[in-house]
């Protein structure tokens, strides 16, 4: 297959790089510095299945360019918490993707872990008022590409760390729209307070690492896959939990 990944430079994006390079996919990277990524990658920037493009997502005829003839697009470029201008970076990426790629084009977004449904709750956390602003940004995302007729999915982690092994973990929960692990209590009453307290306690849970974002991904890159149009959880095995990034 043939997959471009923007933002390869960054922890996502360089581990989907490597791992889409072992395995044997024909890999462009769109990124605004060739060179930094040739020194990430070592010997691996060496492969003959590495394209590397330059450019960035306010030049859009570069990504169209970019994007054109590829089976399948990931974007690992923005970060919500600390890109102000994380919105329309990400629907600069939905617009070229349904202008290079058309209907059922396959492409891959981030999110987080707050724009998934809460199990038996009719509502998203990042719904909820109190939660910070920056969480909401994945809604508007959500909705702008929810709006295409793209084969589109998006990963919705909690935090996400380096894997010390640099492998993914084995026998990760995985789930589609609602959170991969235990919703809140049932009651009818206080049930911003009852969600907010299992989101904060089940967080745990979901801290998983850039590899594993990247096994999930590259294993459904076909069109049509199980998740297809919607988006997807992690959660670490049953009775593990990870160690928050520091300054998150």
């Amino acid at each position: 297959m043939r997959v471009l990944i923007i933002g390869a430079t960054g922890n996502s994006g360089l581990a989907l790089t490597r791992m889409s390079l072992a395995r044997g996919l024909d890999v462009t990277a769109y990124v605004r510095n060739a060179e930094k990524l040739r020194t990430l990658l070592g010997s691996e920037g060496n492969s003959p299945r590495l394209t590397i493009r330059t450019g960035t997502l306010g030049d859009t005829a570069a990504l169209v360019e970019a994007m054109a003839g590829q089976d399948a697009v990931i974007n690992a470029a923005g970060n919500a918490t600390i890109d102000p201008d994380f919105v329309p970076m990400v629907h600069a990426v939905i617009g070229a993707a349904e202008r290079a790629l058309g209907p059922r084009g396959r492409l891959w977004l981030f999110g987080g872990a707050a724009a998934l449904d809460v199990p038996g709750h009719p509502v998203r956390a990042a719904d909820l008022p109190v939660i910070p602003k920056v969480y909401k940004q994945h809604v508007h995302t959500l909705a702008r590409v929810a709006e295409t007729a793209l084969d589109w999915s998006m990963l919705c982690p909690g935090p996400m760390v380096p894997s010390p092994s640099g492998q993914p973990t084995p026998g990760l929960r995985i789930s589609a729209n609602i959170w991969p692990v235990e919703g809140p209590a049932p009651g009818g009453l206080f049930r911003t307070i009852r969600i907010l307290k299992a989101f904060k306690q089940r967080m745990p849970e979901m801290i998983v690492t850039y590899e594993d974002a990247a096994r999930v991904i590259l294993d459904d890159l076909q069109p049509a896959g199980p998740y297809s149009r919607k988006r997807v959880g992690l959660a670490l095995p049953v009775g593990q939990t990870g160690t928050k990034p520091q300054g998150y």
